[in-house]
Parts: structure tokens; C-alpha cells; sequence
């Protein structure tokens, strides 16, 4: 995965995610969602298949977007590691 900064402001972030689609781009947009410093959270991609995804994440004043966007990934990897540990004890009690 190769992230490219388009515009950045103090408060305002697009990003060029190359490599990703649908399935990474609304987990994370879910997760920036749950800030409440994050104000608008979305993603384009203009040409299904072809194109890389546009993140555009706008915060608060209080928060700059980089942070906010550092602690949504963070949080959301977290998430697939409790996923993994209770699908690990899962299938250990069934086996």
C-alpha cells in the first residue's frame, strides 16, 4: 500500500490510497467517523477498477487530520486483532 498526500491543510486532508478499494476505504471511513473531532469523512473513486481511492477527511480545529487518521487506522487494526483472538477461541472450543 502507497499513501500520497494530495492537499493538506490545518484542518483538511486528501489522500491517494494506490492498491485499495471498497473493502479497506469504508472500514477506515468508519472508523474516522467515530472521532468527534472528524467532521466529514468520505472517499471517491472515480473509476472502479482502474483508479486509486481519494480520502478526504475534514476535523476541528482542535485535531489535526493526519492524527485523526493515524488513530482510525490504529483503531481499526485493533479491531481485527480482537476479531482474531475471539475467532481463534472459537474455533479452539469447537475443535
Amino acid at each position: 500500500m502507497e499513501i500520497k498526500v494530495l492537499n493538506k491543510t490545518d484542518t483538511e486532508i486528501e489522500v491517494e490510497i494506490k492498491g485499495e478499494d471498497h473493502t479497506l476505504m469504508n472500514a477506515l471511513k468508519s472508523a474516522l467517523l467515530r472521532d468527534k473531532a472528524v467532521k466529514v469523512a468520505t472517499y471517491d473513486i472515480v473509476y472502479p477498477g482502474i483508479s486509486n481511492p481519494i480520502l478526504y477527511i475534514r476535523t476541528s480545529k482542535s485535531e489535526d487530520p493526519i492524527d485523526a487518521l493515524k488513530k482510525a487506522s490504529k483503531d481499526l487494526a485493533d479491531e481485527c486483532e480482537t476479531f482474531i483472538d475471539l475467532f481463534n477461541k472459537k474455533a479452539k472450543a469447537r475443535a
